[in-house]
């Protein structure tokens, strides 16, 4: 049996993409983007937690950000900036069905390789470094920086000695398996950011501050890290958030038992994080 520590190190590693994985959605994504350069004369580049570096498999979504322009969207309504994506990418791929028509992205899927994608079309803000995107719903145009979000994940994690990322790929396990929790995975990400001042001790201890530190902060507003879009909690009710707290509360105190009997019960300790990520946690090799 490996020690608690052992099993939850080997636990963060089982939800790393593996070599032959990142070099698949690579392709795919390199192929994409090469696609809509051509067609449209666009400007892109990753966004969402794939570019982040904290995307856990199984891989769901990748995002792309596709700038249509350096000035504003002028003439093309929100609603047209989308169908322009979507008819570039069905041209491309004439015998898949057309793209899925999003709040903020056209949604496409390759049945070969499994992968699927979120490809955001954006206007680039003249002498500011934000974009305009399309807000389908209400017609019209939002701002919006993924790259401020890379590089603030980025800092958040070098103050947790390069352990917050890791960390957070657990916490976002967890969510995957609790899908009626009224959190949006890029929420608990953002709350994320004001964790750790300094690096825990080992992952064990590190986990139960974060999600402690997730039951706190979800209670409170959480506005745009980037400060220019609308607030990342801007849909939650009060009661969800209420649920929210109480669930992270209970993985907070499964963790902290799971800590505290370590070293006297691994089995028990064992059992406690078995029980919060499922399978994906192993005791032994």
């Amino acid at each position: 049996m490996w020690s608690v520590r052992e099993g939850l190190e080997k636990f963060i590693q089982s939800l790393e993409l593996t070599p032959g994985q990142r070099e698949e959605v690579n392709g795919q994504h390199t192929r994409l983007r090469e696609c809509l350069r051509q067609r449209l004369g666009t400007t892109d580049f990753l966004s969402g937690s794939y570019s982040r570096n904290t995307a856990i498999r199984p891989l769901h979504d990748i995002d792309v950000f596709v700038v249509l322009g350096e000035s504003s969207p002028g003439a093309l309504t929100a609603d047209a900036a989308l169908k322009r994506l979507r008819q570039a990418l069905h041209a491309e791929w004439p015998n898949k069905t057309l793209g899925i028509l999003q709040q903020h992205s056209v949604h496409v899927g390759f049945s070969k390789s499994g992968l699927e994608f979120d490809v955001v079309p954006a206007f680039k803000v003249p002498g500011r470094e934000a974009y305009q995107v399309p807000e389908r719903e209400t017609g019209q145009w939002v701002l919006s920086n993924p790259t401020l979000h890379q590089r603030l994940s980025t800092a958040a994690n070098e103050r947790s000695g390069k352990k917050l990322k890791p960390l957070l790929k657990v916490v976002k396990h967890w969510r995957r398996r609790r899908p009626e929790l009224p959190v949006r995975s890029f929420h608990l990400e953002v709350l994320s950011y004001g964790a750790f001042t300094s690096a825990p001790k080992d992952y064990l201890e590190g986990l139960e501050k974060l999600f402690a530190h997730l039951a706190q902060g979800v209670m409170g507003p959480c506005p745009d890290p980037a400060g220019l879009g609308p607030p990342v909690d801007a849909r939650m009710k009060l009661s969800q958030k209420e649920s929210a707290r109480q669930v992270l509360s209970s993985a907070a105190r499964q963790v902290r038992l799971a800590r505290e009997a370590s070293v006297s019960e691994p089995a028990q300790a064992h059992a406690r994080l078995k029980e919060l990520f499922g399978d994906f946690y192993r005791d032994r090799g």
